[in-house]
């Protein structure tokens, strides 16, 4: 099994208009849209951060995961890096466990995300507090190869990671607040 994930990010102004081209692409719906709710873990001082590796939560609707991420690679305008994934039992608890060895929840970030497959490739619609976007997730040619057929040029492609996403749009005063969520007092 391949432990290396390769993928960009495209930032979705239609997402009702995207969702039709995937279609006429052949893309197949693959999980319907559902709620994502997850926290990226690091010890106090940043340890993992700076190392450039990712720990993950992530919790949905009747199953969570644990996420382990080594630093990246940019290479053909898309991102690549080793991922390790497990199931778990119980989302919160883990966050419990992990809490008791150190490592503290640095971001949470929240999504409703629908995915697609074409052949091997993932294209997931994600829909956040700061807009939407569509990762694509699969061969570095297959990549560049669906984003130009749904309409994107490779200066689109976005490398960055949520966390990165949030905090830029965080300096522009555009979004308030250290997590990427859904306001649901309003």
């Amino acid at each position: 099994m391949d432990e290396r994930e390769t993928e960009i990010k495209l930032r979705v102004s239609r997402p009702d208009a995207l969702k039709n081209r995937l279609r006429s692409l052949g893309a197949t719906l693959w999980r319907r849209r559902h709620f994502e709710d997850n926290y990226i873990l690091d010890f106090p001082d940043g340890k993992l951060r700076r190392k450039g590796l990712l720990l993950r939560v992530r919790m949905t609707a009747g199953r969570s995961t644990l996420t382990f991420k080594g630093p990246s690679r940019i290479a053909s305008r898309t991102k690549s890096r080793r991922e390790l994934e497990t199931e778990l039992m119980n989302g919160e608890e883990t966050l419990k466990i992990l809490g008791l060895l150190g490592l503290q929840v640095q971001f949470r970030y929240q999504k409703f995300r629908t995915e697609f497959r074409k052949g091997r490739t993932l294209l997931m619609l994600d829909e956040t507090p700061i807009g939407t976007y569509l990762e694509i997730e699969g061969a570095a040619k297959a990549i560049g190869s669906l984003a130009r057929k749904v309409g994107y040029k490779r200066e689109d492609f976005i490398t960055d990671t949520y966390f990165k996403i949030f905090r830029k749009c965080s300096v522009g005063n555009r979004f308030q607040g250290r997590n990427m969520i859904f306001d649901i007092t309003s």
